[in-house]
């Protein structure tokens, strides 16, 4: 999906998971007896989450101390690859793109968790995984417990000053048992009904205020999908699993602003953005015992149909109506397959071979209009009406993983990667990469409650297939010209990572990460006139992140918690234009979420409150500085009740410190550096809101 927004609003900080159905199978009476890993943080059962009332397993993942669900489904990136996501489900990853470990783990009903084990990811047969892993174990058996299907519930209506109230947001999910088969079925909508308001002011080169602009912007969208999984475990212990997914989104943006200028009179200003998508995703795969191991085949093919439109028009009472309007359809597809054959040896060593195809494809129509004097948009030329990128791609790694000792394991993992990409449209072209890749890693218990992660990392990026596309931001009367001559980013990095185990007091954990960065994509000039994505020259890359659980019972305060999720970034690249070091154009600075939650013994209520802030950089193009900020924290509170007639019950009352979204621009005449021609800094504020949050299972 690609949307051309007017503005990357804050409003919409509501938690919302997404996408489609895993089948697991689960239910019988206990599961079967298996140790606790020498080298695990700790395994939690369900007595370890009772004062919580859990509904689902992301509600009891989610309240382990210190411990961070990953999010994320490699949906951004194009085939497979590695494990992404710090959740395994019965020892395997979520091998779906469409479904994150988020969505997984909401589908599965707590009564069908028999424990879940944090372990050092490193100790795994599982390439990609690092640091603290959390593996849910299923209940042994057949059918739902207890029989039949179980079905989850959740709903989340917001109510919004000013807007149109958010009734829709929310999923239904069942699962079951059909003989020996495991169905889940998934209807899930994730809705938004977000926006803003506040005065921009415009300034002249020289800081003179020259007019103010009253703005509102309403961001509405639905996301309806239905989703269906299946799968199954042979009598002989083969597995098989089969997803199937579509979805339709409808997104629309409108900004409307008025001003009186003192050349022009009263002026209005209206933009207007929709979308109208469909895709759809068909995959599976198949596991078998071969030899002395286990292979398994995994395939997929994904289909995006996305086209958008976007308009900026202004009337003013003296100079007449003047617009703009960029409409562009992609259509976009993935087909993947890949193999993985794993063993283990009887010392102990487990070893994986995998193997990767994946064919991918973009084809972009675009046309600029211009408004003509008699209501008409007429298309004029811009140089990209038309671009197709394919890539062809393969990789291939080995992995190796074993205990060195009895408190400290490794994984290494050793790869390759060729990537034919060809593209059409401005500088189109056809090029061929080979790149080698890998990761070392280990994980070293130094004492009963504390552990050392350590790894080094090549990875190799995957480009946006829309920088090879021309477009036009029409809002703001900025285009970027495609580059046919983009080549994949590299990334060398290194993490340490320090856990310590605080017993009754928690889990904490601090990690230092660095990486030597070759060819990331950021603005660049292609011409003497022109710019748009393009590679830097090596940059610098440094993080400090540390996450935090506090329970505060040993200070007499039974039932309550405090969360800490911390990070500080420096993202330094070599600015293309003028050559001296910056941060890399919206590169986040720093993000800092604190919660406190106090279940009260002996009842069904709970309350907390949250603190969110973040910062990023400026993004610059060559002739505008753009910087989008937040005024003030995220600031939230919330009561729950964990059984209204079998339900638990959360209202939570939002943006308490009243935070705005902030942006500010300034144009230059030529380059940056020079002249200013303008300047314009926005205040949007979007009040304080209800959110409801209704979850259960039947």
């Amino acid at each position: 999906m690609r949307a051309f927004a007017w503005d990357a609003s804050l409003c919409a900080l509501a938690t919302l998971s997404v996408s489609p159905a895993v089948a697991q199978e689960v239910s019988g009476d206990a599961p079967p007896a298996i140790p606790m890993p020498a080298n695990g943080a700790g395994r939690y059962n369900a007595a370890d989450f009772a004062r919580f009332a859990p509904r689902t397993a992301l509600d009891m993942v989610e309240k382990i101390p210190g411990f961070l669900i990953v999010t994320g489904t490699n949906g951004g990136d194009r085939g497979l690859g590695q494990a992404t996501e710090n959740v395994l489900i019965g020892g395997e990853r979520i091998a779906n793109k469409s479904t994150d470990a988020r969505t997984a783990l909401s589908r599965i009903p707590a009564a069908e968790v028999a424990y879940i084990d944090i372990v050092d990811g490193a100790s795994l047969n599982v390439p990609g995984l690092t640091g603290q892993v959390a593996n849910v174990v299923l209940v042994a058996g057949s059918g739902a417990r207890g029989g039949g299907f179980k079905t989850t519930l959740r709903w989340q209506p917001e109510w919004r000053p000013r807007l149109a109230n958010n009734w829709l947001n929310g999923e239904i999910s069942t699962a079951g048992k059909i003989g020996d088969t495991n169905l889940t079925l998934s209807l899930k909508n994730e809705a938004n009904r977000n926006g803003h308001w506040g005065p921009e002011r415009v300034f002249d080169g020289q800081g003179v205020l020259l007019f103010t602009r009253d703005e509102f912007a309403a961001y509405d969208g639905d996301r309806p999908r239905l989703s269906a999984a299946l799968s199954r475990t042979t009598a002989n212990g083969n597995k098989w699993n089969f997803n199937a997914g579509g979805q339709l989104q409808n997104l629309t943006e409108a900004v409307d602003s008025i001003s009186t200028r003192p050349a022009n009179g009263r002026v209005t200003e209206a933009f207007r953005f929709q979308e109208d998508e469909h895709n759809y995703d068909i995959g599976g795969d198949y596991e078998l015992g071969l030899g002395k191991g286990r292979l398994k085949l995994i395939t997929l093919y994904r289909f995006e149909h996305s086209p958008t439109e976007s308009s900026f028009i202004v009337d003013r009472e003296v100079g007449g109506r003047s617009g703009d309007r960029f409409r562009q359809t992609a259509d976009e597809s993935e087909s993947i397959l890949r193999g993985e054959y794993s063993w283990r040896t009887a010392g102990g060593t487990d070893w994986q071979v995998a193997i990767e195809g994946a064919y991918n494809t973009l084809d972009v129509d675009a046309e600029l209009a211009v408004l003509q004097a008699n209501g008409q948009f007429v298309p004029v030329v811009f140089g990209g009406e038309t671009t197709k990128v394919e890539e062809k791609r393969g990789e291939a790694s080995l992995t190796w993983g074993r205990a060195l000792a009895s408190n400290l394991t490794a994984q290494l993992n050793l790869g390759a990667e060729y990537s034919e990409l060809t593209s059409s449209g401005p500088g189109g072209l056809s090029r061929s990469f080979v790149r080698p890749k890998g990761k070392l890693a280990f994980a070293w218990k130094v004492g009963a409650k504390t552990t050392i992660n350590w790894f080094v990392q090549r990875r190799i990026d995957q480009l946006n297939f829309y920088d090879f596309a021309s477009s036009v931001d029409v809002a703001n009367q900025q285009g970027n010209t495609g580059n046919g001559l983009l080549v994949p980013p590299v990334v060398n990095r290194s993490e340490l990572e320090f856990v310590q185990d605080m017993g009754r007091w928690g889990n904490a954990s601090v990690a230092f990460a660095y990486a030597y960065a070759q060819d990331l994509v950021d603005q660049i000039p292609l011409s003497p006139t022109t710019e748009g994505r393009g590679n830097l020259p090596p940059a610098h890359l440094y993080r400090v992140s540390s996450k935090a659980t506090l329970l505060l019972d040993p200070l007499g305060w039974k039932g309550a918690r405090i969360n800490a999720d911390m990070t500080w970034r420096r993202n330094r690249v070599r600015d293309p234009l003028t050559g001296l070091w910056r941060d890399q154009s919206f590169g986040q600075d720093y993000i800092v979420d604190l919660s406190l939650r106090h279940d009260i013994p002996g009842s069904n209520l709970a309350w907390g409150a949250g603190y969110f802030d973040e910062r990023y950089a400026p993004g610059l193009r060559l002739d505008t500085i753009e910087k989008e900020y937040t005024v003030g924290p995220f600031v939230t509170a919330f009561v729950e009740h964990k059984n209204v007639a079998g339900f638990t019950v959360k209202l939570s009352y939002r943006n308490l410190a009243t935070m705005k979204d902030g942006f500010d621009r300034t144009v230059f005449v030529d380059r940056r550096g020079g002249p200013i021609a303008f300047s314009e800094s926005r205040r949007r504020g979007f009040g304080s809101y209800f959110q409801l949050t209704v979850t259960g299972t039947v």
